[in-house]
Protein backbone atom coordinates (compact mmCIF):
# COMPACT_ATOMS: atom_id res chain seq x y z
CA UNK A 1 0.00 0.00 0.00
CA UNK A 2 1.76 3.56 -0.86
CA UNK A 3 2.03 5.54 1.49
CA UNK A 4 -0.35 8.36 0.12
CA UNK A 5 -3.62 5.85 0.41
CA UNK A 6 -2.24 5.25 4.31
CA UNK A 7 -2.29 8.65 5.09
CA UNK A 8 -5.59 9.31 3.39
CA UNK A 9 -6.86 6.77 6.51
CA UNK A 10 -6.06 9.54 9.03
CA UNK A 11 -7.26 13.22 9.11
CA UNK A 12 -4.99 15.59 9.02
CA UNK A 13 -4.59 19.33 10.64
CA UNK A 14 -2.31 21.31 9.18
CA UNK A 15 0.72 19.68 8.69
CA UNK A 16 -0.17 16.98 11.68
CA UNK A 17 -1.75 13.47 10.58
CA UNK A 18 -3.95 12.51 13.39
CA UNK A 19 -3.97 9.06 15.57
CA UNK A 20 -7.94 9.73 16.97
CA UNK A 21 -9.40 7.31 19.69
CA UNK A 22 -12.63 8.64 20.70
CA UNK A 23 -13.64 7.09 24.55
CA UNK A 24 -16.39 7.58 26.76
CA UNK A 25 -14.50 7.70 29.93
CA UNK A 26 -10.47 7.45 30.69
CA UNK A 27 -10.60 4.34 32.44
CA UNK A 28 -11.20 2.47 28.56
CA UNK A 29 -7.80 3.66 27.86
CA UNK A 30 -6.13 1.73 31.02
CA UNK A 31 -5.67 -1.47 31.63
CA UNK A 32 -8.43 -2.42 34.32
CA UNK A 33 -6.58 -5.44 36.50
CA UNK A 34 -3.67 -2.56 36.48
CA UNK A 35 -3.16 -2.24 40.51
CA UNK A 36 -1.01 0.77 39.84
CA UNK A 37 -1.68 4.59 40.58
CA UNK A 38 -3.53 6.46 37.74
CA UNK A 39 -0.46 8.37 36.35
CA UNK A 40 1.65 4.99 36.07
CA UNK A 41 -1.36 2.53 34.38
CA UNK A 42 -0.84 0.00 31.50
CA UNK A 43 -2.36 1.12 28.85
CA UNK A 44 -5.04 -1.35 27.47
CA UNK A 45 -3.30 -3.63 25.33
CA UNK A 46 -5.56 -2.58 22.42
CA UNK A 47 -5.47 1.09 22.59
CA UNK A 48 -1.71 0.06 22.88
CA UNK A 49 -1.65 -2.18 19.73
CA UNK A 50 -3.90 0.51 17.86
CA UNK A 51 -1.39 3.51 18.56
CA UNK A 52 1.48 0.86 17.68
CA UNK A 53 0.09 0.03 14.34
CA UNK A 54 -1.13 3.53 13.45
CA UNK A 55 2.32 4.55 14.77
CA UNK A 56 4.19 2.13 12.03
CA UNK A 57 1.81 3.04 9.17
CA UNK A 58 2.53 6.39 9.44
CA UNK A 59 5.97 5.87 10.04
CA UNK A 60 7.02 8.05 7.03
CA UNK A 61 5.91 11.26 8.82
CA UNK A 62 7.30 13.72 11.15
CA UNK A 63 4.35 15.13 11.96
CA UNK A 64 1.68 12.46 14.17
CA UNK A 65 -0.23 13.93 17.07
CA UNK A 66 -2.01 11.64 19.46
CA UNK A 67 -5.75 13.18 19.54
CA UNK A 68 -8.02 11.59 22.47
CA UNK A 69 -11.59 12.95 22.61
CA UNK A 70 -13.68 12.29 25.75
CA UNK A 71 -17.40 12.96 27.08
CA UNK A 72 -15.82 14.67 29.76
CA UNK A 73 -12.35 16.15 30.60
CA UNK A 74 -10.70 17.92 33.34
CA UNK A 75 -7.12 19.43 33.50
CA UNK A 76 -6.03 16.72 36.13
CA UNK A 77 -7.31 13.98 33.51
CA UNK A 78 -5.20 15.66 30.55
CA UNK A 79 -2.25 15.98 32.36
CA UNK A 80 -2.71 11.67 33.72
CA UNK A 81 -3.81 10.96 30.35
CA UNK A 82 -0.56 12.65 28.84
CA UNK A 83 2.00 11.46 31.69
CA UNK A 84 0.28 7.55 31.76
CA UNK A 85 0.86 7.30 27.52
CA UNK A 86 4.17 9.12 27.77
CA UNK A 87 5.57 6.80 30.71
CA UNK A 88 4.22 3.81 29.32
CA UNK A 89 6.19 3.89 25.73
CA UNK A 90 9.32 4.74 27.65
CA UNK A 91 8.85 1.66 29.98
CA UNK A 92 8.31 -0.61 26.89
CA UNK A 93 11.02 1.49 24.97
CA UNK A 94 13.56 0.17 28.09
CA UNK A 95 12.14 -3.66 28.26
CA UNK A 96 12.85 -3.73 25.05
CA UNK A 97 16.21 -2.34 24.82
CA UNK A 98 16.58 -5.07 27.68
CA UNK A 99 15.78 -7.99 25.37
CA UNK A 100 18.25 -6.47 22.86
CA UNK A 101 21.09 -6.68 25.03
CA UNK A 102 20.31 -10.15 26.15
CA UNK A 103 20.08 -11.44 22.77
CA UNK A 104 22.94 -10.27 21.78
CA UNK A 105 24.54 -11.33 25.11
CA UNK A 106 23.21 -14.84 24.37
CA UNK A 107 24.04 -14.34 20.54
CA UNK A 108 28.02 -13.68 22.00
CA UNK A 109 27.79 -16.70 24.28
CA UNK A 110 26.48 -19.26 21.85
CA UNK A 111 29.28 -18.28 19.11
CA UNK A 112 31.72 -18.96 21.58
CA UNK A 113 30.30 -22.15 22.06
CA UNK A 114 29.51 -23.04 18.56
CA UNK A 115 33.69 -21.81 17.82
CA UNK A 116 34.87 -24.16 20.65
CA UNK A 117 32.34 -26.95 19.31
CA UNK A 118 33.86 -25.95 15.78
CA UNK A 119 36.95 -26.66 16.45
CA UNK A 120 36.48 -29.47 18.64
CA UNK A 121 34.73 -31.31 15.38
CA UNK A 122 37.31 -30.09 13.07
CA UNK A 123 40.26 -31.72 15.33
CA UNK A 124 38.65 -34.69 16.13
CA UNK A 125 38.39 -34.86 11.56
CA UNK A 126 42.17 -34.69 11.74
CA UNK A 127 42.25 -37.67 13.54
CA UNK A 128 39.99 -40.25 11.78
CA UNK A 129 41.68 -41.88 8.86
CA UNK A 130 40.12 -41.27 5.75
CA UNK A 131 40.91 -44.61 3.12
CA UNK A 132 37.52 -46.44 3.87
CA UNK A 133 34.32 -45.35 3.25
CA UNK A 134 32.38 -45.21 6.71
CA UNK A 135 35.37 -42.96 7.96
CA UNK A 136 34.77 -40.76 5.27
CA UNK A 137 30.81 -40.54 5.69
CA UNK A 138 31.83 -39.82 9.58
CA UNK A 139 34.70 -37.31 8.60
CA UNK A 140 31.65 -35.46 6.48
CA UNK A 141 29.24 -35.58 9.31
CA UNK A 142 31.70 -34.07 11.36
CA UNK A 143 31.91 -31.12 9.42
CA UNK A 144 28.16 -30.67 8.65
CA UNK A 145 27.51 -31.07 12.23
CA UNK A 146 30.54 -28.27 13.15
CA UNK A 147 28.71 -25.77 10.75
CA UNK A 148 25.29 -26.71 11.78
CA UNK A 149 26.30 -25.75 15.16
CA UNK A 150 27.34 -22.28 14.36
CA UNK A 151 23.70 -21.30 12.80
CA UNK A 152 21.95 -20.65 15.60
CA UNK A 153 24.79 -17.85 16.74
CA UNK A 154 25.15 -16.56 13.68
CA UNK A 155 21.32 -16.27 13.18
CA UNK A 156 20.93 -14.09 16.24
CA UNK A 157 23.88 -11.83 15.66
CA UNK A 158 22.89 -10.98 12.37
CA UNK A 159 18.98 -11.31 12.06
CA UNK A 160 17.40 -11.87 15.84
CA UNK A 161 17.86 -8.56 17.56
CA UNK A 162 17.13 -5.77 14.25
CA UNK A 163 13.02 -6.18 14.85
CA UNK A 164 13.41 -5.92 18.40
CA UNK A 165 15.85 -2.38 17.92
CA UNK A 166 13.03 -1.67 15.53
CA UNK A 167 10.47 -2.05 18.47
CA UNK A 168 12.42 0.19 20.92
CA UNK A 169 12.86 2.89 18.26
CA UNK A 170 9.43 3.43 17.78
CA UNK A 171 8.17 2.98 21.67
CA UNK A 172 10.81 5.78 22.41
CA UNK A 173 9.01 7.97 19.16
CA UNK A 174 6.02 6.76 20.84
CA UNK A 175 7.03 8.17 24.20
CA UNK A 176 7.59 11.62 22.81
CA UNK A 177 4.09 11.92 20.82
CA UNK A 178 2.38 14.94 20.98
CA UNK A 179 -0.42 14.51 22.70
CA UNK A 180 -3.86 16.64 22.95
CA UNK A 181 -6.54 15.32 25.25
CA UNK A 182 -10.06 17.22 23.56
CA UNK A 183 -13.46 17.14 25.40
CA UNK A 184 -16.17 16.11 22.64
CA UNK A 185 -19.68 14.73 21.98
CA UNK A 186 -19.20 10.94 21.76
CA UNK A 187 -22.45 9.05 20.98
CA UNK A 188 -23.10 5.58 21.50
CA UNK A 189 -21.98 4.26 17.89
CA UNK A 190 -18.26 5.54 18.35
CA UNK A 191 -16.02 2.81 18.67
CA UNK A 192 -13.49 2.76 21.94
CA UNK A 193 -10.30 2.30 20.63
Amino acid sequence: MSLSRVTGVYRREGSWNLIEIKLHEPAQLFNSFDPSPFHERDLDADAAEYLTNAFRELHGHKHIKLVIYLAHTTPETMTSIKSSIRNYFRYREMVTMFKVRQRLRIGRSSLLIGLVFLFVCNFIRLWLPTEDMAARTINEGLLIIGWVAMWKPLDILLYEWWPLMADSRLYGRLSEILVEVKEAHISKEDDAV
